[in-house]
């Protein structure tokens, strides 16, 4: 089975000017989206070590916790899983425990998922895109499927992981070199020395070393070395060599180290030119070219091995079922927000659960108040004319005779796809909260939102702040409005934290401004604005019929914080954990405007009165 190994290391050079090329802005997306929260790596076979570097790269570029682990790891992790971001990597995102721990990923409602693939097509990068926070990045390399062991997939890989987070490789990497290898053959062990950016090229090495046959690999960072794992070199030293992977970083703790080895144990130096994360895949490159000069001196080719029948066997082996998440998923996601999951809390969120639906199957509704951007569109198609099927499923509430209320941060652009997608004469019907709320109009008004108000006495206080501020300018657009201040973050990719440091600058201004989140932007919004005036708009519209409302962002301090706590309310993503309101029936996975979908097409004329019928939300799920 599998290719030459030494063919696949001819395609090396070409393999790694194809990842450099590579449009890598989809993964940019996902680093983006997972910035905010801890990241699980995940990546099984010869991926383990591109896991690695990517949960070393998160952890020392985003300054979040992060870790890598196999897809197993998924299946039996712990509850909070769901307050993590996940990447899964996988060359040809096939294997089904891959997509087993993905799929485990999605049924938790993970922060964000993305994954990096170097074959298409690929299912795995399939079932990622179909989740609401889901980024996939799978282009197939040039060099086509790799033998047995990874090579152009895992250099290509760790490049693409690299420009994902905004690293500059813009220096030609080299590949470390090494001299006669003759006396390093004959040995059985290798005892693999790392730290910092060289550790994932150990854990590769580890893989490497032994899925070929060629040496048993011990894996130790320099420090740990001297704490006890020197003894198996006393004791064994005729067979076994150390394996030295040096950065520019760790050269002085190194030769420390190295110059305490005894003499008749063989040391091979791997020495990166470059530091930080470009050192990590230059002594790839020479791993890579190393384990084929070993191989090559044993008369072995890594890349075409006889597999046994019971290894063939081992690989098929069917993963195990996911047995967490077994509680309903509209308590789930209370539970994973309050992060309790104790009989106890799980009972006191039913009982509300119950009493909500009561309500929510007995409300007249009269008018339904909605959020735009990850409610109505996906926000990354918020510029975009307003869908087709969601057109048509609001202009069914309003051929019902329900009014309709869009609360958004937003100014004119909302009004403009709004009259793109409804009728003329529906257009007094919808009433738009422009800003927050700020400026309420119907959609048929041309002079709003109205600009020319005087400003806030708390914008313009925290106005003056912000414009003397030079942190804020350096990285973020601000856009000053009479009762709102948006501040959105300049080039994606840009990992300083704003939203932190605008909420203690707000806090510290004193203004009693409140601070919103958005999915592409921070809003700073006047202390008498909020989108309930939205409802209160409707609520005298359509009384005594009630005001069903509907956001993606229900956790404070989400822009629908506000909105979600209406008695009423619904929503298609985040929960806060109050007990009365937003909740979220959607199927574990479902998430953004197909749950928006789901819950209009649940409206229904009862006897003469709108409902809200929870069967179909369940039928429509199925």
């Amino acid at each position: 089975m599998g290719r030459p190994y030494a063919k696949e290391l001819l395609a090396l050079s070409d393999t790694l000017r194809w990842a450099l090329e590579l449009d890598v802005s989809e993964l940019n997306s996902f680093v983006d989206d997972a910035g905010n929260s801890p990241l699980l790596a995940v990546g099984s076979g010869g991926s383990v070590a591109a896991a690695h570097y990517a949960a070393l790269l998160h952890r020392q570029l985003v300054r979040r916790p992060s870790r890598h682990a196999t897809p197993l790891e998924i299946l039996f992790d712990e509850p909070g899983l769901g307050r993590s971001s996940v990447l899964m990597l996988s060359a040809s995102g096939r294997n089904r425990d891959v997509l087993a721990a993905a799929q485990a990923a999605i049924s938790a409602e993970v922060r964000a998922i993305g994954s990096v693939g170097t074959r298409s097509p690929n299912p795995l990068a399939e079932l990622v895109r179909g989740y609401g926070r889901g980024h996939a990045l799978a282009e197939q390399v040039p060099s086509g499927k790799d033998g047995y062991l990874a090579t152009n997939s895992l250099l290509a890989t760790l490049v693409l992981l690299a420009r994902g987070y905004c690293v500059d490789l813009g220096r030609d990497l080299q590949t470390p070199e090494f001299g006669d290898q003759t006396a390093f053959a004959s040995r059985s062990t290798a005892i693999v020395l790392h730290g910092g950016w060289s550790a994932p090229v150990a854990t590769d090495l580890e893989s490497r070393l032994h899925e070929s046959t060629l040496m048993n690999a011990q894996v130790c960072d320099y420090r740990n070395f001297g704490h006890g794992r020197h003894l198996w070199l006393s004791q064994r030293p005729d067979e076994t060599i150390v394996i030295a992977l040096l950065t520019p970083e760790t050269l002085a703790i190194a030769d420390r180290t190295l110059g305490l080895v005894p003499a008749d144990v063989p040391v091979l130096r791997l020495l990166a030119g470059a530091p930080g994360p470009a050192a990590t895949i230059e002594l790839l490159l020479g791993a890579l070219h190393w384990t084929g000069a070993i191989a090559e001196l044993r008369e072995l080719d890594p890349g075409r091995p006889k597999v046994p029948q019971f290894g063939r066997r081992l690989f098929h082996v069917r993963p195990p079922k996911n047995g967490r998440n077994k509680a309903e998923p509209a308590i789930r996601r209370k539970l994973d927000r309050l992060n309790a999951y104790g009989r106890s809390s799980e009972r006191i969120y039913q009982r509300a659960l119950t009493t909500f639906c009561e309500n929510l199957r007995s409300a007249d509704i009269g008018a339904v108040a909605l959020d735009y951007d990850g409610t109505l569109c996906t926000t990354r198609d918020r510029f975009d004319p307003l869908p087709d099927d969601m057109a048509a499923a609001c202009s069914r509430l309003l051929e019902m005779g329900l009014a309709l209320g869009i609360a958004t941060g937003r100014g004119k652009s909302v009004r403009e796809q709004l009259r793109g997608a409804f009728l003329s004469q529906h257009w007094d019907d919808v009433v738009i909260g422009y800003y927050n709320g700020a400026d309420i109009a119907p959609l048929s008004d041309d002079s709003a939102p109205d600009k020319t108000r005087p400003v806030h006495d708390s914008i313009g206080l925290l106005s003056a702040i912000i414009d003397a501020d030079p942190i804020l300018h350096e990285f973020a657009v601000v856009e000053a409005r009479p009762s709102q201040i948006t501040v959105t973050p300049k080039e994606p990719g840009l990992r300083v934290d704003l939203a932190s440091y605008l909420h203690e600058l707000v806090e510290q201004s004193r203004s009693g401004v409140h601070f919103l989140r958005s999915g592409h932007s921070i809003d700073l919004v006047a202390p008498d604005v909020s989108k309930l005036r939205v409802v209160e708009r409707l609520s005298a519209r359509v009384a005594p019929r009630a005001v069903l409302c509907i956001g993606d962002r229900g956790a404070w301090p989400g822009n629908d914080s506000d909105l979600l706590s209406h008695e009423l309310s619904l929503s298609v993503d985040q929960v806060s954990i109050a007990l009365n309101s937003c909740w979220n029936f959607a199927p574990s996975g479902m998430s953004g405007p197909d749950t928006t979908r789901l819950y209009l097409n649940a409206l229904r004329v009862v006897g003469g009165a709108v409902r809200f019928d929870l069967d179909e939300v369940k039928r429509g799920a199925q």
